[in-house]
């Protein structure tokens, strides 16, 4: 590893890819805000790391952690969105966004001055990050980490904030959310979709803010009108 190996300018890579989603229509505020995402995501493997005694390659995870939804600047809306939500066959297009992350975020490292090694082992987690569960056998420490990290940090106040900023896209009632939320488990309660054992406890524990939340403003709407 060179010295910008070791040294990532994390600051500078995050404004990179907060200018690239901000140049997008749909990836800069309301449920998609990738912005938001990405910095929880990023904060979110530095907690998981923190609570590890393992050797992990810090700035690889932590680099990949920025840069890892920067595909989704790249896929086309059009097969996504809807005036209501999400178009049915949604997924096939969402899906494609890490590979085409791989080549932007190659192109940026390698301008950057970051060595070849570090940007192979950087795409190799953004290529995988989405492959959960055991689609991937013997997944690398570092891969593990970023797949719990993805979804660690949209548990607590975003999994609280999310269903509100998405009705607002796309006209579901207040009272709709709400019902949303009490009935819909969020994805990282998954247990088999984490892969490490402090992110079940990291998880376990927004969880139980998360759903503090939702009992708190549930009685808002606890009325014989309903």
């Amino acid at each position: 590893m060179n010295q910008i190996d070791k040294n990532p300018n994390y600051k500078e890579i995050y404004n990179f890819v907060r200018s690239s989603f901000e140049a997008t229509e749909h990836f800069y505020h309301g449920p998609f805000d990738e912005t938001y995402y990405s910095l929880r995501v990023y904060e979110s493997s530095k907690e998981i790391i923190s609570k590890l005694d393992q050797k992990v390659s810090v700035p690889v995870v932590l680099v990949a952690s920025i840069l890892h939804d920067i595909g989704k600047t790249k896929i086309n809306p059009c097969n996504v969105f809807s005036l209501t939500g999400k178009n049915e066959n949604a997924a096939e297009e969402w899906d494609k966004h890490p590979k085409l992350g791989v080549p932007i975020a190659q192109e940026y490292l390698r301008k950057a001055g970051y060595s070849s090694e570090f940007i192979s082992q950087v795409s190799y987690l953004i290529e995988n990050h989405d492959l959960r569960g055991d689609t991937i056998k013997n997944k690398s420490l570092e891969l593990q980490i970023l797949q719990d990290a993805d979804l660690i940090a949209d548990c607590g106040f975003a999994g609280f904030i999310r269903p509100f900023l998405y009705g607002g896209k796309f006209s579901r009632q207040i009272i709709g959310s709400i019902k949303y939320m009490q009935k819909e488990a969020n994805r990282a309660g998954q247990e088999d979709l984490l892969n490490l054992d402090v992110s079940k406890v990291i998880a376990k524990r927004k969880f139980k803010l998360e759903q503090k939340l939702i009992q708190e403003i549930s009685k808002d709407i606890n009325s014989d009108l309903l």
